[in-house]
């Protein structure tokens, strides 16, 4: 077999081996995914939507995830979030977000036309002091009573890789 053959074999291995590997991550990740659908794609101020995430390596980085999905009818440019993060032991932490929907003036984010979707990567840093049950809870902090066009919001918080 000559050399360029064997480079031709070797890279294609390789390239198959990075496939493989992050079509795992993937779909470790897609497991963890918990979302909650916001009824007639009305959010009022007074819902809190929680989710909770079990965790089993404590003192290791987490990533918090976002996963949103809105239509046509939202009217603003940004979602203000309010997330508590909340331990069965009593730890918590709260923050506020505003994720940003459009990439600039008119130019809408995220994949699709009419009904659009995107994930964002909140925080890499997230450290849960103990393991055991956390409830992660996202209120819309816009300030309005009822948000129209938010169809689906979704968490996911995964333990970084060692």
């Amino acid at each position: 077999m000559s050399r360029a053959c064997r480079g031709g074999v070797v890279g294609g291995l390789v390239l198959l081996a990075v496939l493989t590997l992050g079509s795992c991550r993937y779909a470790a990740y897609q497991k963890q995914m918990q979302t909650e659908e916001i009824p007639e794609g009305v959010w009022t101020a007074a819902h809190r939507i929680s989710f909770d995430s079990f965790v089993e390596q404590p003192r290791t980085h987490h990533t918090l995830y976002l996963y949103v999905r809105y239509n046509s009818r939202y009217a603003y440019t940004t979602l203000p979030l309010t997330v508590e993060l909340r331990s069965a032991l009593g730890w918590s932490a709260t923050t506020t977000l505003a994720l940003p929907l459009t990439e600039g003036p008119g130019i809408w984010s995220g994949k699709g036309y009419a009904l659009r979707q995107q994930l964002y990567k909140v925080n890499t840093l997230l450290m849960p002091p103990h393991p055991g049950l956390y409830t992660i809870e996202l209120r819309q902090a816009t300030g309005q009573a009822a948000l129209v066009g938010i169809e689906t919001i979704g968490i996911a918080w995964v333990a970084a890789d060692r």
